[in-house]
């Protein structure tokens, strides 16, 4: 007897003998198969949804997590997906969405207890689901991010839970299709041996081989969108085989949407970003530096960072940068780069070391802004802070600062004198009171400009407030040098000014202080110059008065 037919008919008894065993064994076997993949699926569901909200997380996106809650939850199988919060994660964020509150006792024990619960229960029309509540834990590293970057909790923490139904209709559907195509097996074992091994072989190895081949090098051409999990049939050494490939397969799908993800933040951050290789040569950069700097990636890649340095850095400065970097593993603050035209520019800038797991650099991240913008508006702040805004001359506050550096200057070489004038307008509220105080703005912008040109750039004007002005002389020989200035004033202010269609000559009362002589303090010789001015005001106006003793005791009386 051939031996084709011997094997024919061993198949035929075996199958005959330990066919309803068999049959009993592989539905067994099949529910418990689907079961552990629909914990697997839950737990893939659950590494999907907190790398999904991570990410949300990251990208400032996670107000629409319900949005993506419920794509997910679109997917086959899934009857119901929630995630709710842990008492922790409520602390910090607040309780979110209505459905993110846990109330029922299981999801409650979860949360407390740090362990997953699954079970198996029948729906109303008395197929199975699968329950699955699985927390997630503070950890350091969970899902290739630190939590405790964002939640400030300890180690060990539960942030929260993915409680899910998932159906196992289909599991079961297969499983009874299962029995019935095994059955109809038995009856077909009269098919010759040659088939019944070449279809074995086909469908069980051959196939399966084919398709994972097929997907790795779609996975190697990154590829992956249209490659779908094999199924897997049996446990056996190809049904493991397909089960390691279906998880790299996930995995792969998984990092290439992160890699996605992250291009896409990386390209559209409005912030520059620079990213070397450990010998400080760039190998990446987003649109943010083309723009900031004028530099295509192609021209700047390959290059180091000094492509941008400005000159104004010196050596002491970029030695104590490399060692915060390389010892502390970061430095951020302001510094000044080139852009490709030669304008050199203020960024703030924040410089990252990237190490293996060995703990070597192996890369350097910059991430930088431009702060021409806010230097130009601190600097115009400042500047108005200490300028009248009409005549754009220094104000009483900047003015007492130059009157106290002269003091000290003064003091310092042998009581050098310097005179203090106090200025105020006569008659000036006439002007505004028939002309209007358009008139009168352009009045004070004139006497401004009048007053710049009776005195050297060493000497200081400023308006005080009203029509009133002072003058710091910081270097005179004596007190006719005062009233020289003092004089040229006067002659200047004599010119008519032009007051839209009318001219005016306006005049000044003058008062003048003289350091040592007068005082040696800021307020002294501001009130006495003021009360020489006044003198002047009560005894005709248009005048020069120089503070005296017997005028204090003029006013003291």
């Amino acid at each position: 007897m051939k031996i084709w037919v011997r094997l024919v008919l061993a198949i035929l008894l075996s199958v005959v003998v330990s066919g309803i065993g068999l049959i009993f064994w592989a539905a067994q076997e099949q529910q418990r198969i689907s079961q552990a993949q629909a914990r697997d699926f839950a737990n893939s569901v659950h590494q999907m949804t907190m790398a999904g909200l991570t990410g949300m997380m990251y990208t400032g996106t996670v107000y629409q997590r319900h949005v993506f809650l419920d794509q997910i939850k679109a997917m086959d199988q899934i009857k119901s997906l929630n995630v709710v919060r842990s008492d922790a994660v409520v602390t910090q964020f607040g309780r979110g969405f209505d459905r993110e509150k846990a109330t029922d006792p299981i999801d409650l024990k979860v949360l407390q207890d740090g362990v997953p619960f699954f079970d198996i229960l029948k729906d109303a029309s008395g197929d199975d689901y699968l329950r699955a509540i699985i927390p997630a834990i503070a950890q350091e590293n969970y899902l290739g991010k630190n939590c405790l970057a964002c939640h400030k909790v300890k180690p060990g923490t539960v942030l929260g839970a993915v409680t899910m139904e998932i159906s196992l209709a289909k599991s079961t559907q297969s499983m009874r299709m299962f029995t019935r195509n095994a059955i109809l097996a038995g009856m077909a074992v009269c098919v010759p041996l040659t088939l019944f091994i070449w279809l074995f072989i086909s469908r069980m190895v051959s196939r399966p081989l084919a398709r994972m081949t097929e997907g790795l090098n779609h996975i190697v051409d990154g590829d992956i969108d249209e490659t779908a999990g094999l199924p897997i049939h049996r446990l056996d050494e190809v049904g493991l085989a397909t089960m390691s490939f279906n998880k790299v397969l996930k995995k792969a799908n998984e990092l290439l949407q992160q890699q996605r993800l992250s291009r896409m933040v990386f390209d559209n951050s409005l912030e520059g970003i620079t990213v070397t290789d450990a010998s400080s040569r760039i190998v990446m950069v987003n649109r943010a530096f083309t723009h900031t700097t004028g530099y295509s990636a192609e021209e700047a890649i390959g290059q180091t960072p000094a492509l941008l340095k400005s000159g104004k850095q010196g050596p002491d400065f970029y030695a104590k940068f490399w060692r915060a970097v390389r010892e502390d593993d970061g430095w951020h603050g302001e510094i000044w780069n080139k852009r490709k035209d030669g304008e050199i520019y203020p960024q703030w800038i924040s410089v990252t070391a990237v190490r293996n797991r060995k703990g070597q650099i192996e890369h350097y991240m910059a991430i930088f802004a431009d702060i021409t913008e806010r230097k130009e508006r601190e600097n115009l702040m400042a500047y108005q802070a200490l300028h009248d805004a009409l005549t754009d001359l220094p104000n009483r506050r900047l003015f007492h600062d130059h009157l106290d550096q002269a003091l000290a200057h003064a003091k310092r070489y042998a009581n050098r004198t310097l005179a203090v004038m106090y200025l105020d307008l006569d008659r000036f509220k006439h002007i505004n009171d028939t002309l209007g105080h358009d008139a009168g703005d352009i009045l004070l912008k004139e006497v401004a400009a009048r007053l710049r040109r009776c005195v050297r750039e060493s000497d200081t004007v400023a308006r005080l407030g009203g029509d009133e002005f002072t003058i710091l002389l910081p270097e005179i020989n004596e007190e006719s040098d005062a009233r020289a200035v003092a004089e040229k004033i006067l002659i200047a202010m004599r010119e008519p000014v032009k007051l839209n269609s009318e001219s005016r000559i306006i005049t000044t009362s003058i008062g003048i202080s003289l350091s040592p002589r007068d005082g040696i303090d800021a307020e002294t010789l501001m009130k006495q110059a003021d009360a020489a001015m006044y003198q002047v005001k009560g005894s005709g106006r248009a005048a020069i008065c120089f503070y005296s003793e017997n005028l204090q005791k003029h006013i003291v009386r």
